[in-house]
């Protein structure tokens, strides 16, 4: 019960954090947030422990925690290395997929298919959405370490757009690039899985401040 209580924690603060809704170097109230989610300081507690190994949270000692600043160096630093990495990663899982590998993209695609329309609007779904997609291909790579890598970066790169209040990209605007990284990997050729990952991650981090006050929408992959 105490493991359930936490990852439902865990998942909700992480949310609000990715999207912004607790901004940098917010508080966090641990009196509000137990009231708020509804939670016992337990969970909670162990909820923020994990977020501050992601990176998400900052310790000040006997003030509390707080959630981590947030610069356009770190948004560049985290985005050129993750996309590095899910290139690469693409690259592994066309060399190592399985047939439970397969059974996931045909279940993740079909699903996509059938919610994606009635789900325009409903931006905890399409960031949820995007994250399973990029899980699959990790769980595929057969590497535990670029799993626990990409679900790291995955956090720090989003909330850096939310922060800069620059759109996301929907699944309805990315469904063929993901059916084209998942095809490249059926098809085991790591050279057209890593080139449609990097179409997906399009975004170039150097101009994000500029995108934003044109109104560009780019990729968060």
């Amino acid at each position: 019960m105490s493991k359930r209580k936490s990852d439902e924690a865990y998942g909700e603060l992480r949310s609000r954090i990715m999207m912004a809704v607790l901004p940098p170097n917010a508080v966090l109230d641990e009196r509000r947030l137990t009231e708020d989610l509804g939670l016992g300081r337990t969970p909670l507690r162990e909820a923020v422990l994990r977020l501050e190994q992601e990176g998400l949270v900052t310790s000040m000692g006997r003030r509390g925690y707080v959630v981590a600043s947030a610069t356009p160096a770190d948004m560049i630093r985290a985005y050129e290395l993750r996309r590095e990495l899910e290139c690469f990663t693409a690259g592994l899982a066309a060399e190592r997929r399985n047939a439970g590998d397969l059974a996931k993209f045909d279940a993740f695609l079909a699903r996509m298919a059938a919610e994606m329309d009635g789900h325009v609007d409903d931006l905890h779904w399409q960031l949820a959405a995007d994250e399973e997609f990029h899980r699959i291909v990790a769980d595929a790579s057969d590497n535990r370490f670029a799993q626990q890598y990409l679900a790291f970066l995955f956090g720090l790169s989003v909330r850096s757009l939310y922060v800069a209040r620059i759109p996301i990209t929907l699944v309805q605007e990315e469904i063929d690039n993901y059916r084209s990284v998942l095809t490249a990997i059926r098809m085991r050729d790591a050279g057209a899985a890593r080139a449609a990952m990097a179409r997906h991650l399009t975004i170039n981090p150097m101009q994000v401040m500029a995108d934003s006050l044109s109104g560009t929408r780019p990729q968060v992959g």
